[in-house]
């Protein structure tokens, strides 16, 4: 845990057990949330209100038929979250809400953001690209990166924004010192191809045929509050890659 500009405040974070939540958790002293201690910690936290609520709990499955609980994970749970006393709300989204291609992630996502919006005070809503860190399931560029011969469903011309997971993190700090609110599409200033990952990590990777295409999404506005997202896909694959490497 380290001291941030959060410490001193009323925290709880969602998702704790995995992923970005137990990432921030692990930095921050904070009241978490996961899938063992939910329905105690819904109990519990009924009168003084948090000073911020950090939602990122949601159930990613993409290939299910348990419709009901991927509505008990990413709507129901959303719902109660919100529901908790708080001063300020972060829910953590994706640019996959832009997305053409209709799927149950991008609809449940979208239906979190409108509950968010609709009931937390001060809402801030990031919808973020691919994220970067240890506390990550490992995604595409994992696999290239630490499988000796990795071999992926996607296609080399696929694409991905690659953004930290310690970066979220600063921004969320930022955004609630200087009182932050709105959506915000958190992304890196640029896409990047998996072919070009490969090549960066020196990998010869055998590619599948599905074509995955990250939206291109403008990020001026991020960057003139958030300096730091100015910086490339390539530029954090480096970062991420520097970090782990110390």
């Amino acid at each position: 845990m380290t001291d941030t500009m959060l410490s001193g405040n009323r925290i709880l974070v969602t998702g704790a057990g995995s992923g970005l939540g137990k990432y921030i958790a692990s930095q921050i002293d904070c009241v978490v949330l996961t899938r063992d201690n939910r329905q105690e910690i819904l109990t519990k936290y009924k009168t003084k209100p948090f000073d911020l609520i950090i939602h990122c709990a949601f159930n990613s499955s993409k290939d299910t038929n348990d419709y009901y609980g991927l509505v008990e994970d990413n709507i129901f749970l959303t719902r109660n979250v919100s529901l908790i006393p708080h001063h300020k709300f972060v829910f953590l989204s994706s640019v996959d809400v832009y997305r053409d291609e209709e799927s149950l992630y991008k609809t449940t996502k979208l239906m979190a953001e409108s509950i968010v919006q609709k009931l937390t005070r001060r809402p801030l809503i990031l919808r973020c690209g691919a994220i970067l860190g240890e506390a990550m399931r490992k995604n595409s560029l994992r696999k290239i990166n630490e499988d000796e011969k990795p071999e992926l469903s996607l296609s080399g011309d696929s694409t991905f924004n690659y953004i930290l997971q310690k970066d979220i993190l600063s921004f969320i700090e930022t955004a609630y010192r200087n009182k932050y609110s709105g959506t915000i599409d958190f992304v890196s200033s640029g896409n990047i191809n998996l072919s070009r990952v490969a090549d960066i990590l020196g990998k010869e990777v055998k590619f599948g045929n599905y074509i995955y295409k990250t939206p291109n999404l403008p990020n001026q506005e991020l960057v003139e509050v958030f300096p730091t997202a100015a910086l490339s896909s390539e530029n954090n694959i480096q970062r991420y890659l520097g970090n782990n490497n110390e």
